[in-house]
């Protein structure tokens, strides 16, 4: 063949210009669908993913533990549902508490101002007048408080009088004061002027005759009295309740171990009888002039029969809670055994 003749076939075979830029436009093209739809796929992908992080995650409460987090359309409706029901419930457990709250200081207030005594033990004695019974030994836990209003050692001497006072109109004839620190129980002296002062605005010149006593220390104030006291007042504290116990059973287990003591004496009621000669006899009725039912580690030996009474949401020491508690004792019904 020619020079010529291959010459010519090398150009039948080229392209033309035109051909060229048809055929490189179709390839850019067929190349910018390609990049569309996965722009497009792309974009469908992360919408999905928003919306599926939106539903698992972002309508999940703060704090779920990643556990409990749905993975599913289904768990996801399940759990919505029971955050919903738990939603309901802690609103109703709200209206309930706010109501409640409400009718408890209400009637609070109401029954302070139907029964007060007026410094007057005759109204006291009328309060009570006609109950089935009436308890003779009346236990009751006060709280130190130390910036408060009327809080401090004066506060609690003056909250201990006027208890003395009312328990004397009612004819309580021994009254047991628990404070878990024992502010007062060294205190007798400062204490007993305070109570007979405050005795003085309720009975004139002839006041009652009040004891105060310690019985962890075996302290007794005034050392003098040759009568029998109208009052017998026994301070206690956190040292003769659980500590008190503790120490009792080392004592058994080290005279055993040594001994000078027979284990097989140590029954109920030899224990029963040490704990009302070393603390106290069990009080009959207990009165907490707190908000809630707490002991505050009051003795446990000694309230295995007591009566137990509180005013909810009450926070101060009035005569309607004591005198509540005394006729809420006449009315209960104690089964021994």
């Amino acid at each position: 063949m020619s020079p010529a003749a291959a010459s010519l076939g090398n150009l039948k075979t080229r392209p033309s210009p035109s051909q060229s830029s048809a055929i490189s436009s179709s390839s850019s093209s067929s190349k910018r669908s390609s990049d569309m739809g996965a722009t497009k796929s792309k974009r469908s992908a992360g919408f999905i993913t928003r919306t599926k992080d939106f539903l698992f995650i972002n309508l999940v409460p703060l704090g779920t533990s990643p556990t409990q987090i749905p993975t599913n359309f289904f768990q996801l409706i399940i759990f919505h549902i029971y955050h919903t029901v738990l939603i309901f419930l802690h609103i109703f457990v709200s209206f309930y508490f706010l109501f409640a709250r409400q009718y408890y200081l209400a009637k609070n207030n109401f029954l302070a101002f139907l029964y007060h005594h007026h410094r007057t033990p005759q109204l006291i004695a009328q309060d009570i007048k006609g109950l089935a019974k009436t308890p003779q030994h009346v236990g009751i836990i006060l709280n130190y408080k130390e910036n408060e209003e009327g809080g401090g050692i004066e506060g609690l001497m003056e909250q201990v009088a006027d208890i003395a006072s009312w328990s004397i109109g009612a004819c309580v004839k021994t009254l047991t004061v628990y404070e878990r620190t024992g502010k007062l129980n060294k205190l007798h002296e400062a204490t007993y002027k305070v109570i007979n002062r405050t005795l003085k605005s309720y009975y004139g010149e002839t006041i009652p005759v009040v004891k105060l006593r310690t019985p962890h220390d075996k302290t007794v104030y005034p050392e003098e009295i040759v009568t029998e006291p109208d009052l017998n007042i026994a301070f206690i504290s956190q040292e003769d309740g659980r500590e008190f116990l503790v120490e009792l059973t080392r004592e058994f287990a080290y005279k055993a171990a040594k001994g000078e003591f027979d284990a097989s004496k140590v029954t109920v009621d030899n224990v029963d009888g040490l704990a009302n000669q070393l603390v106290i006899t069990e009080p009959e009725l207990i009165v907490l002039f707190g908000p809630k039912l707490d002991l505050d580690g009051f003795p446990p030996w000694q309230i295995r029969l007591s009566e137990i009474y509180y005013a909810p949401y009450n926070d101060s020491v009035t005569y309607n809670v004591l005198l509540r508690g005394i006729r809420r004792y006449s009315k209960c019904k104690i089964n021994i055994g």
